[in-house]
C-alpha cells in the first residue's frame, strides 16, 4: 500500500470516529429536547435527524477528500476504469515479455549469421582484390578500344556524310524521274486525245466532202442571188447616205439641247442651295462634337452595346437642342449614315447603322483597354434636318497625374503690362497646346472656334489674379498643374502656383 492510500485510510478512520461521536452526541441532544418534525414522534424524529446528519457527514467527507486529494478524486471518478486498464496492461506486459523472448532468440540467430557473413565478407574482399587487378587490365584495354572507337566514329561520320549526299542526289534524281513520269503520262493523255480528235476529223472530212458537193451547187445559186442583192444594196446605200446626213444633224441638235439642259440643272441646284442658305441657318457644322463617352476595359458585350445606345441618345439630345430634327421614318436627329464599300471581289456592299455599331462594339472589346468614343458630325446640317455623324475611337490612357505640371509662364506683374490678359492668353494658347500634345482629346464644340481641353472657373481666375497682384516681385512664374488625375477623354481642371521668378 502506498503512503497516499495509508493517508486516505487514516483520514477515513478519523472521519468515521468523528461521525460516530457526532451522531451519538446529536442523538442524545435531540432525545433530551424531544423534538417533533412533520408530526413524527420525538424518538423517530431523533433517529431521522441522526441518520440525515450521518449521510451529510459522509457526503461532505467524500466531497472534501475529492477536492483535497487528487489520488482520491481519481479513484472516485475512474476507479473501475483504472482496474480494467491495469488488467489490460498486465496482459499486454505478458505479451511483450513473450515477444521480447522471441526477439532475443532471433537476435542470437542473427548474431551467428553475422559472424558467418563476416567470414564470407573476408573471402569476398580477397576475391575483390583479385578482380580489381583484372578490372585495371580491362580498363587499359577499354582505353585502347575507345581510341579505336573514336577513329571508327570519325570514319563513320565521313561515310554518313557521303551517304547523305548520295541520298540527296538520289532524292533529286527520283524527283526528276517522277516529274518525267508525270510529263510522260500527260503526253500519253494528250496523244490519246489527239488520236481521238484525228479519228473525229477523219469522219468529219468524209462528211464534209459529201456536203461540199452540195454546197457547190448551192453556191452557184447564191451567186445569182448575190448579183440581184448587189443592185438592191446600191440603192440602199444611196438611201442610207441620206439618212446619215439627217442623223448627224439630229445628233448635233441633241447635244446642243443636252448642254443647255445641264446648264439649267446646275443653275437650279445653285439657286436651291442659295435659297437654303438664306432661309435655313446651320444647326451643326462639319467636325463639331455632339457627345462622348468612356468605355472602361472589361465591360461585357451587353454593357458596351447599351453604352453605344446611350452615346447616340446624348448626341440626339445635343442635335435637337441646336435645331436638328429626325428624318422621316427615323427616331433620332443624329444618325450614322449607311456606307457603301467595295469588297475584295470587286462587289459593293452596303453597311447599315446597326452593322457599324456591331463593328465598333467588337473593336472596343478587342482593344483590352479603356476606350473613349466621340460622336462627330461628318457634314453640315441645317435646322430642321438630321445630322449624320460618325463614332471615333481613342485609347483613354492616363495623361496627367495629380499635381503634374502642364505648362508655365513668366508673368510681368506690373499694372501697365496687363497681367490678366497674359494669364488668359497663357490658358488659351500654351496650356491648350501642351494638353493636346500630351494626349488630351480636345472638344470641338463649335466649328471655326479653337478646340477646348478644360475649363477654369471665374473664382479660380480671380483668386489667381489676387495672388499675382499681391506678389511684390515684378516678374512671377505661373505654373499650371493638373488638379486631379486626368485621362485622355476627361476635362482638364487646373490649379495654379505663383512663385517669384528665379525660384520656380
Amino acid at each position: 500500500m502506498t503512503p497516499t492510500m495509508l493517508g486516505i485510510f487514516a483520514l477515513l478512520v478519523v472521519f468515521g470516529g468523528a461521525l460516530a461521536y457526532a451522531g451519538d452526541w446529536l442523538g442524545r441532544r435531540l432525545g433530551k429536547q424531544r423534538l417533533s418534525l412533520f408530526g413524527i414522534r420525538p424518538r423517530h424524529t431523533a433517529t431521522l435527524i441522526t441518520t440525515l446528519t450521518g449521510c451529510l457527514t459522509v457526503a461532505l467527507t467524500v466531497v472534501g477528500m475529492t477536492l483535497v486529494n487528487e489520488s482520491f478524486r481519481a479513484w472516485i471518478t475512474r476507479g473501475d476504469r483504472i482496474l480494467i486498464e491495469l488488467r489490460e496492461n498486465e496482459a499486454r506486459l505478458k505479451e511483450l515479455q513473450t515477444r521480447n523472448a522471441d526477439l532475443q532468440a532471433t537476435n542470437a540467430k542473427l548474431q551467428r549469421a553475422g559472424e558467418r557473413l563476416g567470414e564470407e565478407l573476408k573471402a569476398l574482399e580477397r576475391e575483390y582484390q583479385a578482380r580489381l587487378q583484372q578490372v585495371r587490365q580491362l580498363e587499359a584495354q577499354l582505353t585502347q578500344a575507345r581510341e579505336q572507337l573514336r577513329q571508327n566514329q570519325q570514319l563513320l561520320r565521313q561515310a554518313e556524310a557521303r551517304l547523305a549526299q548520295a541520298r540527296r542526289a538520289r532524292e533529286a534524281l527520283q524527283q526528276q524521274i517522277q516529274a518525267v513520269r508525270v510529263q510522260i503520262a500527260a503526253l500519253e493523255r494528250q496523244q490519246a486525245q489527239l488520236r481521238a480528235q484525228n479519228d473525229e476529223f477523219a469522219e468529219q472530212g468524209a462528211a464534209l466532202a459529201s456536203e461540199n458537193a452540195k454546197l457547190d451547187s448551192e453556191n452557184r445559186r447564191l451567186q445569182s442571188q448575190n448579183q440581184q442583192l448587189e443592185a438592191q444594196n446600191r440603192q440602199l446605200a444611196q438611201a442610207n447616205a441620206q439618212l446619215e446626213t439627217q442623223n448627224t444633224y439630229l445628233l448635233e441638235r441633241a447635244a446642243t439641247l443636252r448642254r443647255q439642259l445641264e446648264e439649267l440643272e446646275r443653275a437650279t441646284r445653285e439657286l436651291a442651295q442659295l435659297a437654303n442658305i438664306r432661309l435655313t441657318p446651320i444647326a451643326v457644322q462639319l467636325g463639331e462634337e455632339l457627345a462622348r463617352m468612356v468605355f472602361p476595359a472589361g465591360w461585357s458585350e451587353v454593357r458596351v452595346r447599351q453604352g453605344l445606345q446611350d452615346l447616340l441618345t446624348l448626341a440626339d439630345r445635343t442635335a435637337r437642342a441646336r435645331g436638328a430634327v429626325p428624318a422621316t421614318g427615323q427616331t433620332r436627329a443624329a444618325f450614322i449614315p449607311d456606307k457603301r464599300v467595295r469588297l475584295v471581289s470587286g462587289e459593293q456592299a452596303e453597311i447599315t447603322e446597326s452593322e457599324s455599331l456591331e463593328a465598333i462594339q467588337q473593336n472596343i472589346r478587342a482593344s483590352g483597354d479603356s476606350v473613349a468614343v466621340v460622336a462627330v458630325a461628318i457634314m453640315n446640317a441645317a435646322q430642321g434636318e438630321p445630322v449624320p455623324i460618325e463614332l471615333r475611337l481613342y485609347r483613354n490612357r492616363k495623361v496627367f497625374d495629380e499635381g503634374a505640371e502642364v505648362a508655365r509662364i513668366t508673368l510681368d506683374c506690373r499694372p501697365q503690362s496687363r497681367p490678366l490678359e497674359q494669364v488668359l492668353r497663357f490658358l488659351q494658347t500654351e496650356v491648350r497646346e501642351r494638353a493636346i500634345e500630351a494626349g488630351i482629346l480636345p472638344r470641338q464644340e463649335q466649328a471655326g472656334a479653337p478646340p477646348t481641353v478644360g475649363e477654369t472657373s471665374p473664382e479660380t481666375l480671380i483668386e489667381l489674379m489676387e495672388r499675382v497682384r499681391q506678389c511684390r516681385a515684378e516678374r512671377v512664374v505661373l505654373i499650371a498643374r493638373a488638379a486631379k488625375t486626368t485621362y485622355a477623354a476627361d476635362t482638364l481642371t487646373l490649379r495654379f502656383e505663383a512663385v517669384p521668378a528665379g525660384k520656380g
